[in-house]
C-alpha cells in the first residue's frame, strides 16, 4: 500500500488582551518572536515566519503529527508570557 504524505501549514492570529499595545518596543516584538520560534520548534511544529504589530502576533508553521493543535497553542501562548513578564515591571500586567 503506498504511504500518504501531508504537510500542513498552520496561520495562527493571537491578540494582547484588550488590544493593549505591549509589543510597541521592537526589541521586545523581536525576542518575542524568536522564543515563540524556539517553542514551536520543540513541539516538531517550525516557524515559517512570525511577526506581527503591537498588540497582535501572526504565526506561520508546519503543523505536527505528535500534538494537537489546541496544545501547540497554548505553548505557544504561556511560555512567552512568563518570558516577557520578566523583562521588567512594566510588563508584569500582560496577557494574551
Amino acid at each position: 500500500m503506498p504511504q500518504t504524505l501531508a504537510k500542513v501549514a498552520l496561520h495562527i492570529i493571537f491578540s494582547t488582551k484588550r488590544r493593549t499595545p505591549w509589543l510597541k518596543d521592537s526589541g521586545i516584538r523581536q525576542g518575542l518572536c524568536a522564543n515563540m520560534a524556539g517553542i514551536l520548534k520543540g513541539c516538531d511544529s517550525p516557524a515559517i515566519v512570525i511577526g506581527g504589530t503591537e498588540d497582535h502576533v501572526h504565526i506561520l508553521c508546519l503543523l505536527s503529527r505528535n500534538f494537537a493543535i489546541k496544545k501547540i497553542i497554548e505553548e505557544v501562548k504561556k511560555e512567552p508570557s512568563k518570558w516577557i513578564k520578566n523583562k521588567g515591571p512594566e510588563y508584569k500586567d500582560f496577557y494574551w
